[in-house]
């Protein structure tokens, strides 16, 4: 079987993009990203993609009235790049149930929090004013809901007394460049089995020693 075939779908700054990139490149990843879509043109994500010769497509929301028009247009992009697995790396659109139902249970997100806990946006200065001590960050399959679809993996970050949301954000963000490409890599492999809220893996798993990040069995 050849590698995952992945569409991207981007907004901003593309770190988690670049994190993807890096591990396809360093042979941790058996995928490739086959296609970046961004809706913002300005988007530096946009041009991490193009640094590695990989196709971009950029859509505009405001050219029509309704979004499934502009979703129809994503898809079609998807589609005829042969996505397997669509990644959502700093999309800020939601995501229509037309859009879902094209490619279900093969959307997955990263947010910067433990779900269920802090959905939304503006999560990372959430976690500092109620005062948790620790915060993370989740990826999880996209359902109709806010940041609601089954869970694949997690890992924890603690909260400092001194943390801005600046440099929590950045702890948050390590982590993400982590068990992004492990979330991918284990769809890859055939290894995730959805069974309504719950994502249960196949086989064993290892964070390469990363007591934090869950899934985790020890090695040896």
């Amino acid at each position: 079987m050849g590698r995952l075939k992945l569409g991207v779908l981007v907004s901003g700054n593309g770190s988690n993009l670049q994190a993807i990139l890096d591990h396809v490149k360093e042979g941790r990843l058996d995928a490739e990203v086959r296609v970046v879509i961004s809706d913002n043109r300005t988007a530096f994500a946009i041009e991490r993609a193009k640094r590695s010769g990989i196709p971009v497509a950029v859509v505009d929301y405001g050219s029509s009235p309704r979004r499934e028009d502009v979703e129809n247009r994503i898809i079609a992009r998807l589609r005829e790049y042969g996505v397997e697995l669509v990644v959502l790396a700093g999309y800020m659109k939601l995501l229509t149930r037309h859009f879902m139902a094209a490619f279900p249970m093969r959307i997955m997100n990263i947010h910067p929090a433990l779900l269920p806990s802090f959905p939304g946006v503006n999560v990372v200065q959430k976690a500092i004013d109620y005062g948790v001590r620790f915060t993370g960050c989740t990826v999880h399959f996209i359902d109709e809901g806010t940041d609601t679809g089954p869970i694949v993996v997690q890992a924890a970050v603690p909260v400092m007394d001194d943390d801005t949301e600046e440099t929590l954000a950045q702890r948050i963000h390590e982590k993400e460049h982590s068990i992004y490409p492990m979330a991918i890599q284990l769809f890859a492999e055939g290894r995730l089995d959805v069974r309504g809220r719950r994502v249960f893996i196949k086989g064993p798993c290892s964070a390469a020693g990363d007591h934090c990040i869950n899934p985790y069995s020890p090695r040896g």
